[in-house]
C-alpha cells in the first residue's frame, strides 16, 4: 500500500554496482543505434518538467482525501476510495515515468550537473509522496475488514485491489497509528544515513593506490576494477590488486564497522517499532516469505558444500598451485584468448538458446534486443553508470543498460548478461500486460528467478554444444574442443559459487550480525571479521588458504544495507536450475515435463497476484522445502565431477 521509495543508493543495489568501465569511450563515439531512447517517455525535457509540477499539484489533491473513508467526514466512503485509487494510480505512474526519464539521462552521464540535480529532485519527490500518503493505510485499517470487503464485492472498480486490501489486513498488527506512520515517513532520510555514507565513502572518497601492470605501466587500483584484474593470468598482479583493495577496507574497518552497527541498529529499531520479534521476521513477513525459506537455504547450503570443496580442490590441481590463495579463485583454468562477438551475434546466440521458451517469447525478446528498438543502451562510455540492469517503464517498454566494450566486442560472459537482463525485461513486460496496476509489480523474492532461468538455459545449451563438439573432434581439434568445455564448466561452476554459495555466506553473515545487534552485543570490526572469516573457511573448504585480510570482505558488500535482500540471489539460483532443467527436458520431448514451459510463462505474467512463494509453487518449485536446494547442489556436484574427470584426461 505504501509508495515504494527508490533512492539512488537503493537503486544501485537493485540494479548493479556503480563503477567506471575500463572500456569507456566518449559517448559521441558510440553509434546512435546502440543508445536507448528516453524520448519514448517524454519528447522533451520541458514536458518532463511540466509533469513534475503536475505531480506536486496532484499530491496535494491526494492528501485532501484524508478523512473521507472513515470518521465523521466520510459521506460516501466507497466512492471516495474509488476516486482515491484512480488518482493514486495516475500519480504513481507519473512518478515512475518521471523517475525513469531522469535515470535514463543521468545514468549515461553521471557527471552532468543538470541531471544530478534532477535526480535529487526525484528523490525529494519520492519522500514527499510518502509523507502525503502516510495517513492512508492507518485510516483504512480503522474500517472493519468485513465492511471494506463488502465495498470491494459491491464495486467492480475496487475488485482489482482485493489482494492489496487482504494483505493490508494480514499486516494490520504491524501498522502504526497515523501520527507514528507520519514520523517514520519523515525519518526515511535519517534511517538511510548509514547506507548513504557507505555509498559515498566507498564510491567517491576511498583510494586504493597503484600497481604496475605487465607492461610496467601504472594502474590505479579501484574497488570496481577488482572484477577485471582478478582474472589476470599474472599472479603478481592479482595478489597486488587484492591486497590494494582489501587493505583499503582494512584501513577503515573501524569506521565501516560503525556504519554497519548503525545499519544493524536501524534494522532492530524498525522491527521493534513495528512489533516484530526480530529483524528476519520483519523483513520476510512484510513480503509474505516464510522465515523457514531463509533458514532452509542456509542449512541446505551448509549440508551441500561438498561440491564447492571439491571444485576448489580441482582448481588448485589444474592451476598447479602449491598454495591456492584468495586472489587465485577467479582466474580461468584455460589460458587461451576468448573469442569476441558483435552485439548482433550475441543477441542471435541468446535467441537461439532460449527457443525452448516458445515462439512468442522469442519474438518479444528479438524485438526488445534489436538495437533500433530504443530499449537498450549497449556500450560503455565515459561517465556512464557501470554494470547492467533492466528497468520498468510502465506503459512504455522496459529499458536495459549494458556496458560492453565497443572496440573489442562481447565475451561469452557478456552474452550471458544479455540473457539475464532480457529475462528481467520479459518478466516486467508480461506482468504489466497481464495484471491490473495494483498487481503488476513482482516481489524481490521472485525478481531474479526469471533472469537467472534465462541465463541457466543458455549456459546449459552452451555446455551441451561443447560436449557434442568434444565427442566429435579428432586430432588437434580434440584439444581445442576440450579446452572450450573445460572453460565453460569452470565458468558455470564459478557462477554457481558466486550466485548460490557466496550469497548464502552473505545471508548467514547478515542473519548472525543482526542477531548480535538484537542481543545488544558489541558490534565491532573484530567481531564482524571473525564471523565472516569463519564462514568463508567453512564454505570454501581446506583447499583455499585465506589471509586474515580476507576476513574484512564483509565491509565491501553494499547489499547488507538493504536488509535481508541478498539471500534472494541464492534462492533464485536454486529455483532457476530446477526450472531450466525442466524447460529443456520438455523441449527435448520428456513427457513427464509436459506443461512446464507454460507454467513458467504464466509465472512471468503473474506479477504479485499471489504471494511470491505461492507463485513459484505454481511454476513447479516449492521453496518451502529443502528439495530445490538439494537438487541444485547435486547438479553442481555432477558438473564438478565432469570437470574433475575431463581435466585428468590426456
Amino acid at each position: 500500500m505504501k509508495f515504494r521509495v527508490v533512492t539512488p543508493f537503493l537503486a544501485a543495489l537493485l540494479m548493479a554496482a556503480v563503477c567506471v568501465s575500463v572500456f569507456a569511450v566518449p559517448r559521441s563515439q558510440i553509434q546512435d543505434v546502440y543508445k536507448w531512447k528516453p524520448e519514448h517517455i517524454y519528447s522533451t525535457v520541458q514536458k518532463w518538467e511540466e509533469d513534475v509540477q503536475a505531480l506536486r499539484t496532484g499530491l496535494d489533491a491526494l492528501a485532501a482525501f484524508k478523512g473521507q473513508f472513515s470518521g465523521p467526514s466520510a459521506k460516501n466512503p466507497a466512492e471516495s476510495l474509488i476516486a482515491y485509487n484512480q488518482l493514486s494510480e495516475q500519480l504513481k505512474i507519473k512518478y515512475e515515468l518521471l523517475e525513469a526519464y531522469c535515470s535514463y539521462h543521468f545514468h549515461v552521464d553521471m557527471g552532468d550537473a543538470e541531471w544530478v540535480g534532477r535526480s535529487q529532485q526525484m528523490e525529494d519527490l519520492s519522500r514527499i509522496f510518502n509523507e502525503k500518503t502516510s495517513w492512508f493505510e492507518p485510516e483504512l485499517l480503522t474500517i472493519p475488514r468485513a465492511t471494506l470487503m463488502h465495498w470491494v464485492d459491491a464495486n467492480p472498480a475496487l475488485q482489482t485491489y482485493r489482494k492489496t486490501y487482504e494483505d493490508m489486513f494480514l499486516l494490520q498488527e504491524h501498522t502504526l497509528s497515523e501520527p507514528e506512520e507520519q514520523i517514520l515517513a519523515q525519518a526515511g532520510n535519517i534511517t538511510e544515513t548509514a547506507a548513504d555514507v557507505f555509498g559515498k565513502m566507498t564510491n567517491v572518497d576511498m583510494r586504493w593506490g597503484y600497481l604496475l601492470d605487465e607492461k610496467g605501466d601504472s594502474v590505479q587500483i579501484t574497488d570496481e576494477g577488482w572484477t577485471s584484474w582478478r582474472v589476470s593470468q599474472d599472479r603478481r598482479i592479482r595478489e597486488e590488486y587484492f591486497r590494494g583493495v582489501w587493505n583499503g577496507y582494512k584501513a577503515y574497518e573501524n569506521t565501516l564497522a560503525a556504519l554497519m552497527a548503525g545499519n544493524l541498529r536501524k534494522n532492530v529499531f524498525l522491527s521493534r517499532v513495528r512489533k516484530y520479534d526480530n529483524t528476519l521476521q520483519h523483513a520476510l513477513h512484510s513480503v509474505f516469505v516464510p522465515e523457514a525459506v531463509y533458514l532452509s537455504l542456509i542449512n541446505s547450503a551448509r549440508a551441500g558444500v561438498a561440491p564447492l570443496h571439491k571444485y576448489e580442490q580441482v582448481r588448485k590441481r589444474v592451476l598447479g598451485l602449491d598454495h591456492y590463495r584468495h586472489w587465485d579463485y577467479y582466474v580461468s583454468l584455460v589460458k587461451e584468448d576468448e573469442a569476441r562477438y558483435t552485439w548482433e551475434q550475441g543477441v542471435a546466440m541468446v535467441t537461439d538458446a532460449l527457443k525452448p521458451l516458445g515462439k512468442e517469447y522469442i519474438a518479444d525478446i528479438t524485438h526488445g534486443l534489436d538495437a533500433k528498438s530504443g530499449w537498450v543502451d549497449v556500450y560503455a562510455n565515459d561517465g556512464k553508470r557501470g554494470g547492467a540492469y533492466s528497468s520498468s517503464t510502465y506503459g512504455v517498454h522496459p529499458y536495459m543498460l549494458y556496458n560492453f566494450d565497443s572496440e573489442q566486442g562481447l565475451t561469452l560472459e557478456d552474452i550471458s548478461t544479455i540473457a539475464h537482463e532480457v529475462g528481467h525485461s520479459m518478466h516486467t513486460l508480461y506482468s504489466e500486460k497481464n495484471q491490473p496496476y495494483p498487481n503488476r509489480d513482482y516481489a524481490y523474492f521472485n525478481a531474479e528467478v526469471a533472469s537467472t532461468t534465462n541465463e541457466t538455459i543458455m549456459n546449459m545449451k552452451l555446455l551441451d554444444d561443447a560436449r557434442a563438439a568434444y565427442r566429435k573432434a579428432k586430432g588437434k581439434d580434440k584439444d581445442a574442443a576440450k579446452q572450450r568445455l573445460v572453460y565453460l564448466l569452470d565458468q558455470n561452476l564459478a557462477s554457481a559459487r558466486g550466485s548460490f554459495y557466496r550469497q548464502t555466506i552473505f545471508a548467514a553473515w547478515e542473519l548472525e550480525a543482526n542477531r548480535m545487534a538484537e542481543r545488544g552485543e558489541p558490534l565491532t570490526a573484530e567481531g564482524f571479521n571473525k564471523l565472516y572469516g569463519d564462514l568463508i573457511r567453512e564454505f570454501y573448504g581446506p583447499a583455499l588458504e585465506y589471509e586474515d585480510l580476507s576476513n574484512v570482505e564483509w565491509a565491501r558488500i553494499p547489499h547488507f544495507y538493504r536488509v535481508y535482500y541478498v539471500y534472494t540471489y541464492a534462492t533464485s539460483y536454486a529455483a532457476a536450475v530446477a526450472l531450466a532443467k525442466d524447460i529443456r527436458d520438455e523441449a527435448a520431448g520428456v513427457s513427464a515435463k509436459k506443461g512446464v514451459t507454460t507454467r513458467f510463462i504464466n509465472f512471468l505474467k503473474s506479477g504479485s497476484s499471489k504471494h511470491p512463494v505461492d507463485l513459484l509453487k505454481d511454476a513447479g518449485v516449492d521453496m518451502t522445502t529443502p528439495a530445490p536446494f538439494e537438487s541444485c547442489t547435486r547438479y553442481l556436484g555432477d558438473l564438478v565431477n565432469e570437470l574433475d574427470q575431463l581435466t585428468k584426461t590426456k
